[in-house]
Order: structure tokens, then sequence, then C-alpha cells
């Protein structure tokens, strides 16, 4: 059997995006760009002692949930995984690879099926971008390409909402006439009317960047613009807010929040609606909620609509204090900010006998590895788990479990039509 060149079945998408086979001598095949059922011809790329890693060299037999990408950079570009899988086979193998991974990690069955819910708009939906910028030899502007560190010079991207786009086209319009020396990339933020922008830049500061930031900003409509210079000292320059408003229609009520440069905020907003009713109401009935890694506020200030009290941590004083400014914009006064470490928080909570209801937590990919070990001490009777990353959430709820909490729900809400990735709300009790 040729090991470097042979044909097989994909059985299975892996988190990561990546088709799974398997050769004839049992080894697991990853292959990208390729979908479940489908006969592939492939090359080897790289060989692993376990498994090893190949690239399509011939589409044999297709899937029948295989569609045409939107995208015409879609094979090249690094921003998006799936866009030749159909939608509803998008979430159907999300739910799949959720459920599989807390199944592996808990050795039980999960309780009950994993329900997906679907993104209101699975194109034009993104209203964050972090662009790469680079001039070698020409300028280009987009995302790096797949497995490299080279830019993929986008004219269009249709996961991004129409806003965004049309920034972007402003963004590349000024800087092939006025470059910004030693501008590397440009972060965007446009949740909904009011949009923000910052440019990275490595280098000294010349008065030709600072006259092409106001240029910028006079033509863009924006609302806020900083260029941030990584010289022999940081410099930042802001024209406008460092902030976008944005709000968030909750059944009864809206609630109005913000988010500032280089805060990490939702991308999908009308996803991330649903996400926070959701959260709601499985919080609803709480006395005191205890909320971890809360940002600004996206679900402790929601929270003190169906709570007596709410206790947000987060680390950055920044955010914190934003939070503070969203509870009295929104007559929050039942929310408190604290800006302090998670472990540290829960550590002084449970050494204090401080009591809560319910516990919310919206930890980073990393997930919350020596949170969830104190957690079980604070004697809340219900932990709500936001994550985006289905490894370390089955590990940490493995740790929960095996401290007594039984896991009853498990949701996921589909933040990222098109690619891999997944964001899903774990329910516990006890």
């Amino acid at each position: 059997m040729d090991t470097d060149e042979f044909t097989i079945t994909i059985d299975s998408l892996s988190y990561g995006g990546r088709g799974v086979g398997r050769r004839e001598d049992g080894k697991v095949v990853f292959v990208p760009m390729v979908l479940p059922t489908e006969i592939v011809q492939v090359r080897v790329e790289k060989e692993h002692a376990s498994y090893c890693v190949a690239n399509a060299s011939a589409l044999i037999k297709a899937s029948p949930h295989r569609v045409a990408p939107e995208c015409p950079y879609f094979t090249l570009c690094g921003g998006c995984d799936w866009q030749h899988l159909s939608y509803p086979e998008q979430l159907t193998w999300k739910a799949v690879i959720l459920r599989d991974e807390i199944a592996k990690h808990l050795h039980l069955p999960m309780p009950g099926h994993v329900e997906a819910v679907p993104s209101p708009l699975t194109y034009g939906y993104r209203g964050h971008a972090s662009l790469q910028c680079g001039n070698d030899p020409e300028f280009a502007l987009g995302f790096f390409q797949k497995g490299t560190r080279t830019i993929i010079d986008l004219v269009e991207c249709p996961v991004l909402r129409p806003r965004v786009r049309e920034i972007i086209t402003g963004v590349r319009e000024i800087l092939r006439t006025n470059p910004i020396p030693g501008l590397h990339s440009i972060e965007i933020h446009s949740p909904q009317d009011e949009s923000i922008l910052q440019l990275k830049c490595r280098g000294n500061i010349h008065q030709s960047a600072l006259m092409t930031m106001e240029l910028m900003y006079r033509e863009l409509d924006i609302t806020g613009l900083s260029l941030v210079v990584f010289g022999s000292r940081r410099s930042d320059h802001v024209l406008g807010q460092r902030f976008c408003r944005y709000s968030l229609p909750l059944t009864g009520r809206e609630v109005h929040l913000s988010c500032s440069f280089g805060d990490f905020i939702q991308a999908n907003m009308q996803a991330n609606t649903a996400l926070v009713e959701h959260v709601m109401s499985l919080a609803e009935g709480s006395e005191k909620i205890l909320d971890l890694y809360s940002g600004s506020g996206n679900f402790s200030i929601p929270l003190s609509f169906v709570a007596s009290e709410v206790v947000a941590i987060e680390r950055s004083s920044r955010l914190a204090s934003l939070g503070r400014v969203g509870a009295k914009k929104n007559h929050a006064g039942n929310v408190k900010f604290l800006a302090l470490e998670a472990l540290k928080a829960v550590t002084s909570i449970r050494d204090e006998s401080v009591g809560f209801d319910a516990v919310v937590l919206d930890p980073p990919r990393q997930g919350a590895k020596e949170v969830v070990k104190v957690l079980p001490e604070l004697h809340a009777s219900r932990i709500i788990y936001i994550s985006c990353n289905p490894s370390t959430l089955a590990r940490d709820l493995a740790v929960l479990c095996g401290a007594g909490f039984a896991l009853k729900q498990v949701k996921l809400f589909d933040m990222f039509p098109q690619t891999y990735h997944i964001e899903s709300v774990a329910y516990l009790e006890r």
C-alpha cells in the first residue's frame, strides 16, 4: 500500500474543521476541505506517530451536503472552514463534536441531545474583524492564508456585516494613496450603528500617519479612531470616542452596552441576544448571582433583572469600570463590578463564606481549570458555564460533576456560521 498517496472515505469532522478518515493500516488521517461520506484521493503532508495530515488531490465522490462557497477566497483564506458545507449540516456536526467531547471526558452519556440554536444570519453577521496589513512588496489588507503568515488581500468578505465591509473598502482606498509606515494590523468594532477603528503600528510616529488618521476619521463616518504606535515607547492617538454603543433587544427590556478599543465583544449580535436570554432563563429565581469573567457586563447587567444582587468579577479594571457605567445607564443598581482575578475572587468568597445561589462563568478559550476546583465550595446550587472551547469545557465539567454537580443541559449557540467554532452553555445543578 502506498502510504503517501491513497484513497479514503471521510467518516466525520473534527474540532478544527478537518475531515477525519482512516488509512488501510488503521492510522487516522486528517484532511482539510472535505466532508463526511466523501471519497477522496489524498497525499500525506505530515506523518505523526498516531495520525497523519493529508491534503485532498482529487474528489472522487462528493457529499450531498456540499455547497458552493459564497467567498471566492474560501479555499485560501484562514477565516472560514465550512462554507462548502450546508448550514443545517454545520449545526449537526457542531452538536456532534460538542456532545462527543463532553461524553469522552465525563465517561457518561450526555443528558439528552445537544440543541443547536442557529444564527439568524449565516452570512453578513460578523461585527468585529481583526485585519492584517502589509506592504511587501505591494499593499495588502485582509486575513492570513490558511496555515501561513501570508496576507490574502481581500476585496470582499461575505461573513462581515455590510457596515464593516464598507469601512474596509474605505480604509483600503485611503491607505493605497496615504500609507502609514509600520502599520501591521487593523481592528474594527461595529456591532450596530456605531463603529470604532484601531490601527496598530511598529516604529515611530510620523506626521503623515497622523494626517492619514484624520482623513480616515473624517471620511469613514466612524465614532472613534485609535492609532497605537509600538516604538521606543508606546503611544496612543485617539480621535472621537474610545468606545461604541450597542444594545441587546431582550424580551420586555432593551439593555444598552458599550465596548472600547481592545475589548472582547461577541461578533454576532443577534446570536448573542439569544444566548443572553437563555442564560437569564437558567438563572431566573436566584437571589444572588456571581458572574465570573464578566467583561463589561454582557451577562451581568441583563442578569440584574432576574436576581436581587449580581456580583461581577473582571480582572481588567478598565472593563470593570466600563461595566459600572453600563449598570448606571441601565438603572441596574443591584450589580457590583469588582476588578479581581477570578481565582482570587472565588478563593476569597470561599474563605469568607459569602453565599451565592448561582454562579455564571464565561472564561476565555483556556477555560477555568483552577477556578472550577473551588466553585463546589461556594455552596451555589446552580452553575451556568458559557464556553467557546468544547475541550476545556469538557475538562472543567468533569471536575464539577466529580464534586457533586449534575449536568442537566447543554445548548449550542452558533455565533460563527461557516467556521468550526462552537459557543455553548452548560447548566449544572446539585
